[in-house]
């Protein structure tokens, strides 16, 4: 069972063991983003805090941040996700509602804006919650380690994805994050930018360690870390 904490009079955290997820109300509906790794009744925790019409967007398709997806009917994701991240396959009930980059979705006096941000995944999105000024960034920025190894990501596109939210700097005063540390300041994204470059010319140590039986490269920072592939 995750713990819920109320972060303001209408937003909400679920810490969901190594992995959180967030409600946010407006005046119409609420949007449930993402759904954790442990908690297939996410839909029902999230009826106990609100009233209104609960619907499921998702930063992206990784399984820890989905455990709720059956519950619901249809799920707000980036077509690249639902397809590449086995979100399709593991349920072929729910219909996809696709996201687009730079889309709005209105709770009701409550904007989100849609980001595209492909590395962590090819489907990757920010969400811009514009009346907080606060970006929620699913794992493309935190202060733990971010998983860049395997056939589901895009390592290629990360850094440009970093310079985007950069540049979009003045609309946020926050970063919330799906794992590590819940809220970080909104000059992260640049500090998370320069371990990357570091990482890339070689400038980081690594060791080789397991991660879900798979031999990758660790790179550990007091920022952030990451996970690469081993060739």
């Amino acid at each position: 069972m995750a713990e819920i904490i109320k972060i303001n009079k209408d937003t909400w955290r679920f810490e969901d063991d190594f992995v959180r997820f967030f409600l946010l109300e407006g005046k119409d509906r609420a949007a449930l983003i993402d759904s954790g790794a442990n908690c297939p009744n996410a839909l029902e925790m999230a009826k106990e805090l609100t009233d209104k019409p609960i619907f499921l967007l998702n930063t992206h398709g990784d399984g820890d941040h989905t455990s709720g997806t059956a519950a619901f009917s249809e799920i707000y994701i980036h077509p690249a996700d639902y397809v590449k991240c086995g979100v399709k396959e593991s349920f072929p009930e729910t219909k996809v509602v696709e996201l687009f980059d730079g889309e709005i979705i209105d709770l009701g006096d409550r904007p989100l804006k849609i980001v595209h941000i492909p590395g962590h995944t090819e489907g990757s999105v920010a969400i811009l919650d514009e009346n907080y000024r606060v970006l929620i960034a699913g794992d493309s920025v935190q202060k733990g380690h971010i998983f860049m190894f395997g056939a589901k990501r895009e390592p290629e596109m990360y850094e440009a994805s970093l310079e985007k939210l950069i540049a979009m700097k003045s609309e946020f005063d926050s970063i919330y994050a799906s794992h590590d540390e819940w809220s970080l300041p909104a000059d992260y994204v640049e500090k998370v930018k320069d371990i990357w470059q570091r990482v890339k010319r070689g400038e980081i140590s690594y060791e080789i360690i397991d991660v879900h039986d798979t031999k990758v490269k660790s790179y550990t920072t007091d920022i952030c870390g990451f996970y690469m592939d081993c060739n």
